[in-house]
């Protein structure tokens, strides 16, 4: 996919709508992935933590881990959509250790620390390369980080008759494929 279609998805019309369509999508899809991401960052986030996220969106999980109360260090959000990031931006004003920055994360190479945390949801199936993403990923990680990652996968055959169109065609997105590589 091409970096100016997803920019068009989330443009400001769509972006406003992000956060309802994204609860239903959770409650219907995703429930245990977004399950275990409340659980990785409960047993990971503590007063110490740099987190930093990939294609963080509105923000929807800056909102989990304040809904832990847990305390970290600093928070950096990516996102290259405006429309989303303004919406992220509103949801958090005057928090000094929340930032966001609008940035295309296929090219980390000028981010000059390593995080504790890494999360990228939902943004891999969007990508022409997502392990090349993964890979710079790694090198912004501290030795003792963690990353966790949520990917749209190709589900069962009864629930791809209609999430798949709907992804592909309305979301712009595809499923990864453990065969897939770069």
């Amino acid at each position: 996919m091409n970096r100016k279609n997803v920019q068009n998805l989330y443009a400001l019309g769509h972006a406003q709508w992000y956060d309802p369509f994204k609860k239903v999508w959770n409650r219907l899809v995703s429930t245990k992935a977004e399950k275990e991401l409340a659980a990785f960052l409960e047993k990971n986030v503590n007063n110490n933590t740099s987190i930093l996220e990939l294609g963080c969106g509105t923000a929807l999980n800056l909102e989990k881990v304040f809904a832990l109360d847990s305390n970290f260090k600093k928070y950096l959000g990516l996102d290259f959509s405006t429309d989303m990031l303004e919406i992220a931006k509103n949801k958090f004003v005057n928090l000094p250790h929340v930032k966001f920055q609008q940035k295309d994360i296929t090219n980390l190479n000028d981010i000059g620390e390593k995080f504790d945390i890494i999360i990228c949801t939902w943004v891999l199936s969007h990508l022409q390369s997502p392990s090349q993403i993964v890979n710079q990923m790694q090198k912004l990680i501290s030795p003792r980080g963690k990353a966790f990652l949520i990917f749209f996968s190709r589900p069962k055959w009864f629930i791809n008759v209609w999430l798949y169109p709907l992804a592909k065609y309305l979301f712009k997105a595809k499923p990864l494929s453990r065969y897939r590589s770069a």
